[in-house]
């Protein structure tokens, strides 16, 4: 019989298994000699973006899909064996956990292409929310 994969329970039982699984991928860029610096910084700005998102709230029960997705993607950079690949992944793997566990999309506010960086409607030099509300 086949046993099921161990999914996490809890967003902190998640952000666990991301960062066991991103650590070796950071172990793995850091085999770039020439890039150690970059991948250092990259990584410690990748593990503080997935525990901004986890860390909200770590006992909170994790829905089973988003459990999935995070297995997914651990086991998926799981099989990179490319440093520069690696490398690659050191940036686009917290993005997939923060999606994964809710986290703000990616033009959130303030972000280049915002409506609030835009100056859209209710930001200062954006129009109005309310016509005549000016």
């Amino acid at each position: 019989m086949i046993e099921p994969p161990d999914f996490p329970a809890t967003r902190g039982a998640a952000l666990e298994r991301a960062l066991a699984a991103y650590a070796a991928l950071a172990e793995l860029g850091e085999s770039v000699e020439d890039e150690w610096t970059y991948v250092t910084a990259l990584a410690a700005a990748g593990r503080a973006r997935m525990a901004a998102v986890a860390g909200r709230d770590p006992g909170r029960p994790l829905d089973p899909v988003a459990g999935t997705a995070v297995v997914a993607a651990a086991t998926e950079i799981a099989r990179i064996s490319d440093p520069h690949r690696a490398i690659d992944w050191l940036s686009t793997f917290p993005a997939v956990v923060e999606l994964a566990l809710g986290g703000p999309p990616a033009a959130g506010p303030g972000a280049v292409g915002s409506s609030a960086a835009a100056g859209g409607p209710g930001t200062p030099g954006g129009p109005s929310p309310v016509p005549g509300d000016r």
